[in-house]
C-alpha cells in the first residue's frame, strides 16, 4: 500500500529565487526517491476552514522509510536554506492509508 507525502506551502513573494531554486533542487530528489505525482498546484479556496497556503503536492511513495530518506539525505538538506528563504510557511506530512 502506498505512502502519501502531503506539502503545503506558502511562498515568500520576496524571494522567488530562493523558491525557485527550492522547488528545482527539491523535484528530482522526490522523482528520484521513487514518487508518484498525484497533484500538484495552487490553493484557489477552502469549503470549510482556512486554506492559508498557496500551493499543495501530493505524492504517493513505496514506503514511509523511502520518504524519510529523502528528506534526511545530504542533497536535501543542503536546499534547506532556500526552503526557510523561499517560502513563509511549510508543512511536510506523511499520511497512510487507513
Amino acid at each position: 500500500m502506498p505512502v502519501t507525502l502531503v506539502v503545503t506551502a506558502t511562498p515568500n513573494s520576496e524571494a522567488t529565487e530562493d523558491m525557485r531554486a527550492y522547488t528545482a533542487g527539491a523535484a528530482p530528489l522526490l522523482i528520484k526517491g521513487g514518487g508518484e505525482l498525484v497533484f500538484r498546484g495552487k490553493t484557489s479556496k477552502a469549503i470549510k476552514g482556512s486554506a492559508n497556503f498557496g500551493m499543495l503536492l501530493v505524492m504517493n511513495f513505496e514506503s514511509e522509510e523511502v520518504i524519510e530518506g529523502i528528506f534526511s539525505s545530504a542533497e536535501y538538506k543542503a536546499l534547506i536554506p532556500k526552503r526557510e528563504k523561499g517560502f513563509k510557511q511549510m508543512d511536510i506530512i506523511i499520511s497512510h492509508s487507513s
